[in-house]
């Protein structure tokens, strides 16, 4: 089962790329996206964590660009994936298959304080399903 999500939220670590069988570029990345709840006793924080693929041109502009601490908005098709970790206990992971991603302006600071982002990404930059840039309107 998989859903369509939006999501904006920061780069837990650089994107992690490979080769696919037939040639195609593939890049992974965590994304942790916060969330705040109001509710009686306060507000409530919650990070989620999502495990993003890209593929072929959006996963080589990803990898280029990107790394731990990137601002990023998302739009693909997520699934939940069970999982067993080292203690045999199940688990489940949110995958986010990116069908376009934005570049948003911001980010975190790494432990070197440097931004989680390049200055050569244009914020306005989207990558489409097919790979080709477009301009933010």
């Amino acid at each position: 089962m998989s859903a369509n999500i939006s999501l904006m939220g920061n780069l837990g670590g650089a994107p992690e790329t490979r080769i696919s069988d037939n040639g195609t570029l593939i890049a992974t990345f965590p994304m942790a996206s916060n969330s705040v709840r109001n509710t009686a006793e306060g507000q409530i924080k919650k990070t989620n964590w999502f495990r993003v693929t890209a593929f072929g041109k959006q996963a080589e502009t990803l990898a280029r660009y990107l790394r731990k601490g990137s601002r990023l908005c998302v739009q693909g098709r997520l699934t939940f994936n069970p999982w067993l970790n080292r203690n045999g206990e199940p688990q489940v992971s949110a995958d986010v298959v990116l069908q376009e991603f934005q570049f948003v302006p911001g980010g975190r600071r790494d432990e070197s304080g440097e931004s989680g982002e390049s200055a050569a990404i244009p914020p306005t930059e989207v990558q489409d399903v097919s790979g080709q840039s477009a301009a933010a309107h």
